[in-house]
């Protein structure tokens, strides 16, 4: 094993009438060290010779002038090629004073054109700069004594603070602005000044490296929230940076440089973690055009999404009030596998955005990039208005972890929402139409986080939608697993059918994020702009579906598939329990009526303009009949078990209830309506009431086969089934046109009575006893029968009852005057009758009072003898 190597003492003559003070210039660099980290070995007086013990085997000095710190020279020591005797004269103290001349020189003279020249050297940075300068120098006889040294040594000492000018050149401060100009760069006139320290001038390849200590506190940046966050990135206040110059500068150009490169640095990602960024360069870039330093940071980072390995390279530029980063990813930028919940969802493209804003802190890192849904091949591919998706991260311990997957797709229905996304077919019927729907799928959705659109991320994989069925508008989560379908809780705002129906519930309502032109915020967005941030502070809330309507379940495992629970108002039925399912049909539902009806109400919701329903009651009501001629036709007592229905209809404009339904009465089925009813009926015996009342306008058609025609209409009064007529035959001569023969037919046909046909016939058609027998004995009736009709109506007249039986039947006088003896007429009565008609009848009269005539057996009159 080799000894180590020692640092070696030399020989230092000081020929100078002052005291010199000589530093330790380290660098790695060896002799192509000119200027750097200095540390004071010795103090040599004037006139004195003095052994140095060096710090290193190859050693770089600077000599200074120990009172003013002016640099006087440059020294290197280097084992076995350059040992010493080293000494520092006056030609050294020459060149300095030439080098120093010539500073001012150029300072004072920026166009001269040997300042142009010099200049020149520096611009070009793909040369050597060390061996032009040193040429530059020989071909100026009032410069020769310079060098490159001598101009590095003296820059340094023109830079120089004045508050530190007295101090050692260890502890030296330097501008910033002064180096720059003097290597020939170009310094903004706006921009403050920047104070560094442990300045080094080195070279590589001939090619200048320079470093400077700066204070972070201290930087002109764009605000302090860019200058704090900028330094929150180190450990550190004071850095040791490196020092370019860019001599073609521009507005996207920097002008000077200073550069810090590390390991690794852990960003601080806005109060959620820090992020990691591997073998990242720290930049200040100072550009002529602008008033404050630009902060820059690039490096690399390795993601790991959905199993899909990949590295990107970061650029952050810090400015105001935001960290924007630029990424570009390396290597394959093949689709991005989605997650195995997601069937049917292909990400074709993606990139990566990352964003820090400062206040209030806040930071956003995420996938973003173009999808396509459905598959070709299986002719199933979704239109997309926008087909951009966005894969939100958070950070685990440094590393980008997916937390929820946002797209859009304007509109599908539940079968190919089915269809694409479980690759079964949908079981249900009834036509669903989903729009705007804002797919999202979640890693935790225990831990559930705010959207862009103030929404919660509580779904494993879904969306949030509004969703049209039969013109119902619902809005709500739906949920898609690939074990259970499809899954959703959506909501309906309250409706209101006129003052008959209403649907309610306990849906707690539905409020969005919108921005200024009311549209919704988008949730496929990576909020990495303080614009962006902004725009979502400034968004006020729409209510998409308000409070209070009824909560619409789908569940696409089993029957039923879609299940509406809330409450309703139906006529004077209030929240009563909607359970109801439904259908390709509509809406169906029961609503009960305790004892008004004998059955529940059958209703169908077919859309948001349409109720239907039907149910039963028992009718037990009297209607009044139509007249004819202004002759009632009576009235009629109805029972019977009524099937009715109505129909519920609004529009923009107009509200109608229309009602109609049958019974069965006398052997036929009665239909009735559909009649419009009032809208404004409040029970459901106002609307039993109006089925009533329009039975009653149109009895006529209801009844016609009762009511159009005589017969029927007779026999159904002689049944009682139509009561309230006074007078038969009045109503077939008025109503019906009958003439007395007619009415007395029908009136029989009907079974009425003799006495009532006769008695109808009197009074309706003013008929004489005679007249009216011989309508009664044309239509059929016997003369026994008219006998006691005409007593019934005419009275006791036996000799009226007796000339109209004559004369309509032509019977003898015998004949009648046993027919009136059946009837009740004694002996006397029919004698002194049969005597004021003259002819037979009188003669048979005389016979009958003459007293040898009776018969003392009894029997009365001349056959049966006894006593008038």
């Amino acid at each position: 094993m080799a000894p180590p190597i020692t640092a070696p003492k030399i020989s230092f003559a000081n020929h100078l009438d002052i005291s010199v003070t000589v530093y330790d210039s380290f660098s790695d660099q060896d002799k192509t060290n000119y200027f750097g980290t200095l540390t004071s070995i010795a103090t040599v007086p004037a006139k004195t010779t003095a052994s140095l013990q060096l710090k290193h085997p190859t050693s770089v000095l600077i000599v200074s002038d120990a009172k003013s710190n002016s640099p006087l020279a440059r020294i290197i020591y280097l084992q076995d090629v350059s040992t010493g005797p080293f000494a520092v004269g006056e030609a050294n103290v020459k060149a300095m004073t030439q080098t120093m001349s010539f500073i001012t020189f150029i300072t004072n003279n920026k166009n001269d054109p040997l300042t142009q020249a010099f200049n020149a050297i520096w611009k070009d940075t793909s040369k050597p700069q060390v061996t032009p300068v040193n040429k530059f120098f020989a071909q100026h006889e009032q410069y020769k004594s310079c060098t490159f040294a001598t101009y590095m040594m003296g820059i340094t000492y023109t830079a120089e603070q004045p508050e530190s000018k007295g101090k050692p050149m260890d502890q030296a401060l330097y501008s910033l602005s002064t180096l720059a100009t003097l290597l020939g760069a170009t310094w903004p006139e706006f921009l403050p000044d920047i104070v560094v320290t442990k300045f080094t001038c080195n070279t590589n390849n001939d090619i200048l490296a320079l470093q400077a200590g700066i204070d972070l506190k201290k930087l002109p940046a764009q605000s302090d929230e860019a200058l704090q966050f900028f330094g929150s990135l180190f450990n550190v206040q004071q850095l040791q940076v490196s020092v370019m110059f860019n001599y073609a500068v521009g507005l996207n150009i920097f002008g000077t440089r200073l550069s810090i490169s590390l390991d690794a640095m852990h960003v601080p990602f806005g109060g959620a973690g820090t992020l990691n960024i591997n073998k990242p360069t720290a930049t200040i870039d100072i550009n002529p055009l602008f008033k404050f330093v630009v902060f820059t940071v690039t490096g690399d980072m390795p993601f790991d999404i959905f199993d899909n390995k990949f590295e990107a390279d970061l650029s952050m530029t810090i400015d105001n009030i935001e960290a924007a980063f630029g990424v570009v990813i390396k290597g394959d930028k093949g689709p991005l596998p989605a997650p195995p919940v997601m069937k049917g969802v292909h990400f074709d493209s993606f990139g990566v955005g990352i964003g820090i804003i400062f206040e209030p802190p806040s930071a956003a890192i995420g996938l973003s990039g173009q999808l396509h849904i459905g598959d070709a091949a299986n002719n199933t591919i979704v239109p997309l208005d926008d087909d951009s998706f966005v894969v939100v991260c958070q950070l685990i311990e440094e590393v980008p972890n997916p937390l929820y997957i946002s797209f859009y797709v304007p509109k599908m229905h539940l079968t190919d929402v089915y269809t694409v996304f479980t690759n079964a077919q949908c079981p249900v019927d009834v036509p669903v139409l989903f729009s705007d729907l804002s797919f999202q799928w979640s890693e935790n959705p225990m831990e559930p986080v705010v959207l862009p659109d103030g929404s919660l991320s509580n779904m494993g994989y879904g969306f949030s939608a509004a969703a049209d069925i039969f013109g119902f508008d619902f809005y709500g989560d739906v949920e898609l697993n690939l074990t259970d379908g499809v899954k959703a809780d959506i909501e309906m705002s309250p409706l209101s059918l006129g003052n008959i129906f209403s649907i309610k519930g306990d849906g707690a309502g539905v409020t969005l994020k919108v921005d200024a032109n009311g549209n919704p915020i988008k949730n496929n967005q990576i909020i990495t702009k303080a614009a962006q941030k902004q725009a979502l502070q400034n968004a006020t809330t729409k209510q998409m579906v308000p409070p209070g309507g009824a909560v619409l379940k789908i569940q696409t495992l089993a029957s039923p598939f879609l299940h509406l629970n809330g409450a309703i108002n139906l006529f004077e039925v209030e929240n009563w329990h909607l359970d109801a399912d439904i259908t390709s049909s509509g809406i169906k539902f029961d609503v009960g009526f305790g004892g008004i009806l004998t059955s529940n109400m059958s209703c169908t919701l077919s859309d948001f303009h349409n109720l239907a329903a039907s149910f039963q009651y028992g009718l037990n009501d009297t209607i009044s009949l139509p007249s004819i001629g202004g002759i009632s036709l009576g009235s009629m007592p109805l029972q019977a078990l009524v099937g009715a229905h109505f129909a519920l209809n609004t529009s923009a404009s107009d509200i109608v209830l229309s009602v109609g339904g049958s019974f069965d009465f006398e052997g036929l089925t009665r239909n009735f309506g559909d009649f419009t009813a009032d809208v404004n009926i409040s029970s459901v015996s106002d609307l039993l009431n109006a089925i009533v009342n329009n039975i009653e306008r149109n009895a006529s058609q209801i009844f016609g086969d009762l009511l159009n025609e005589a017969g029927a209409w007779a026999n159904k009064v002689q049944q009682n089934v139509i009561t309230g007529v006074e007078n038969v035959a009045s109503v077939l001569q008025n109503a019906f046109n009958q003439d007395a023969n007619q009415a007395a037919a029908t009136m029989k046909e009907a079974g009425f009575a003799a006495n009532t046909i006769a008695s109808g016939l009197q009074t309706a058609y003013g008929m004489s006893a005679t007249a009216v027998a011989q309508t009664m004995q044309q239509v059929g009736f016997a003369a026994q029968e008219v006998a006691s009709a005409l007593q019934s109506v005419f009275g006791n007249d036996a000799a009226t009852i007796a000339s109209a039986l004559q004369t309509a039947y032509g019977w003898s006088a015998d004949q009648i005057n046993g027919l009136l003896g059946q009837i009740g007429f004694s002996a006397d009565q029919i004698g002194q009758a049969f005597q004021s008609l003259g002819g037979d009848f009188e003669d048979l009269g005389k016979k009958i009072l003459d007293p040898s005539n009776w018969n003392p057996f009894g029997g009365g009159g001349i056959f049966g003898g006894g006593f008038p």
